[in-house]
């Protein structure tokens, strides 16, 4: 928690935070780069603003890979985004709130274990399901995120399965 809040802090204090897009390129170099886990926290932070796509937009790259095994894969910021909007998602579901178990870097690669509750806009829990991440950052970009949970929770979540 407390690196969520350090993270949360950071961004909405620094200049520019909402509207800066990822850069990988190495004059980042030349500024003080957040460390894997602070870039990541700050991520899970922001991802349940917008649904997602604040977050996508900021920390992705055009080249980001997103895996979420067993139902999808999409590589950089505008497949990410058509996937958190695709047809037969449920309606219900207006936000995605990521509380960190454990976190854990080694170099760029951050491993995160999660429970994420998904909630409807009145704040109510949808459904809650436990995942096993890895995220890969370059700079204070994600450039690959790969999550690992049980397939047929995406399967409860599909307005079609309801």
């Amino acid at each position: 928690m407390k690196f969520a809040l350090v993270a949360i802090a950071a961004m909405v204090l620094s200049t520019g935070a909402w509207s800066q897009v990822c850069d990988t390129s190495s004059k980042t170099k030349e500024r003080k780069m957040p460390t894997p886990i602070e870039t990541v926290t700050a991520f899970s932070a922001a991802f349940p603003s917008d649904n997602g796509k604040a977050a996508v937009r900021r920390w992705f790259t055009p080249r980001t890979v997103w895996v979420n095994e067993g139902v999808s894969t999409t590589t950089g910021i505008e497949e990410a985004i058509a996937f958190l909007e695709r047809p037969g998602r449920s309606l219900d579901i207006a936000a995605v709130h990521f509380h960190m178990l454990a976190i854990a870097a080694d170099g760029n690669r951050v491993l995160t274990e999660r429970l994420d509750r998904f909630v409807s806009a009145d704040g109510s829990a949808i459904a809650a399901v436990k995942v096993m991440g890895i995220f890969e950052v370059e700079g204070d970009c994600i450039v690959a995120w790969r999550d690992y949970f049980d397939v047929n929770f995406a399967k409860k979540l599909s307005k079609d399965q309801r």
